[in-house]
């Protein structure tokens, strides 16, 4: 299956980051770090979320910096599934991302940590956000970290 990732089609190369993410297999992870800086957008984020199965947090914190928003966005969100408290600051400098997909994604990945450093900002941010569903992401974010309905 590893051979397989050297074809041209990105669709099957895809497919196969996944499984390999699945299954779990320790010796795979160079290969989906390796994935991970692809020049092919599609490739990186299957490999992004990959890297979320075997709990790479390092890496996923890596590609925050992503150049590409979707990337972005599914590294914050598998950070926050995770629940690993170490991504918390990388995750605080998203919320001034310009993207507003990685900006929710950061958002409710604090709210799944916890984060009381982020409380602060998130009370900041809801004043002056105007989109009204990162509103409800904030407000959200705000009862998990203050003890609300998720505690």
């Amino acid at each position: 299956m590893i051979a397989r990732l050297r074809t041209k089609s990105v669709e099957t190369r895809t497919y196969i980051l996944q499984t390999i993410g699945k299954v779990g297999d320790e010796s795979a992870l160079p290969i989906l770090l390796d994935a991970a800086r692809d020049n092919d957008n599609n490739i990186r984020r299957f490999a992004v979320s990959a890297l979320a199965d075997f709990r790479s947090v390092d890496a996923l914190i890596a590609a925050l910096k992503d150049s590409e928003s979707d990337i972005r966005a599914t590294a914050a969100m598998s950070l926050g599934l995770l629940g690993d408290r170490s991504a918390e600051n990388a995750l605080i400098e998203l919320l001034g991302d310009s993207d507003v997909s990685v900006r929710s994604q950061a958002v409710i990945a604090l709210g799944h940590l916890g984060s009381n450093h982020a409380l602060f900002m998130l009370n900041q941010m809801i004043s002056t956000e105007s989109n009204e569903w990162m509103r409800r992401y904030i407000s959200q974010a705000i009862r998990e970290i203050e003890g609300g309905i998720y505690s």
